[in-house]
């Protein structure tokens, strides 16, 4: 007798036959064949990408990483092997999208109370999406939300600044990217007090009207229209006190107003 072992050639299959991974990540593709204990080797060929070997075994499971702001690929050509024979090669497509960054501009900002945020949020990797948490203190009008800026209208609560925090995440081809925070400070709207707001004095003699605020640091400027008065003068501080004389010999007034 003479007996001749005729060996099937095997086929192989990648499941999936092409997958999409966010840099940093690692590819899981199984491979299988119609034969069995057929095995498996591949090259790669990889462009704008890092981490990817030839190899070989029953999954394909290597971290990839986008080497720029665009997605790129690697891609596995691989050949299947058993009893001595060799199939014919097919090929795995991963495409590594990168994870996205985001630039807050401005990084941080300072307004006043009752007065809109204007934040413009940036990325160097094309089709990117923001949204953002918020964590506020002392201010009120601040909400998580999504878009290209933060817009949004803050009030500070209290007499003394708030700070509305903003937590960014950027989001591209189902990757996000690492966040950044924003502070906005809201400073309060001072009020000012005249002490006394209303007084009576005689020709030649010194007003003395005290200033205060609610707000701590304020500082009080004031213009004034006198009329049958001479000596009041616009000016800034924290009392007004002018010498007054009147020019008839009827009552004289001197109007000041104040801005805090």
């Amino acid at each position: 007798t003479a007996t001749v072992t005729v060996n099937p050639i095997p086929s192989a299959t990648a499941t999936p036959t092409s997958q999409s991974i966010c840099s940093n990540n690692a590819t899981s593709i199984a491979l299988t064949s119609n034969v069995a204990g057929s095995t498996f080797a591949w090259t790669v060929t990889q462009t704008n990408v890092t981490g990817a070997s030839a190899s070989s075994g029953a999954t394909i499971a290597q971290t990839l990483t986008a080497t720029t702001t665009s997605a790129g690929t690697a891609i596995y050509t691989i050949t299947p092997t058993a009893g001595g024979c060799t199939g014919t090669p097919i090929t795995a497509t991963v495409t590594v999208n990168p994870a996205p960054t985001v630039t807050a501009t401005p990084s941080s900002q300072q307004i006043c109370s009752g007065s809109i945020t204007s934040i413009a949020l940036s990325s160097s990797t094309g089709g990117t999406t923001f949204a953002w948490t918020v964590t506020q203190s002392g201010v009120s009008g601040a909400s998580a939300s999504s878009g290209a800026s933060i817009a949004q209208t803050l009030t500070a609560t209290g007499a003394s600044p708030g700070t509305a925090t903003y937590t960014i995440t950027p989001t591209s081809a189902g990757c996000s990217g690492a966040t950044i925070v924003v502070t906005v400070t809201v400073d309060p709207i001072p009020s000012a007090t005249a002490t006394p707001n209303a007084q009576s004095i005689c020709s030649n003699n010194a007003s003395s009207v005290a200033l205060t605020s609610n707000v701590a640091g304020t500082t009080f400027v004031w213009t004034v229209t006198q009329s049958n008065v001479t000596g009041a003068s616009a000016s800034s501080g924290a009392t007004i006190a002018q010498t007054l004389t009147a020019t008839t010999t009827s009552v004289g007034t001197a109007i000041y107003t104040i801005t805090p």
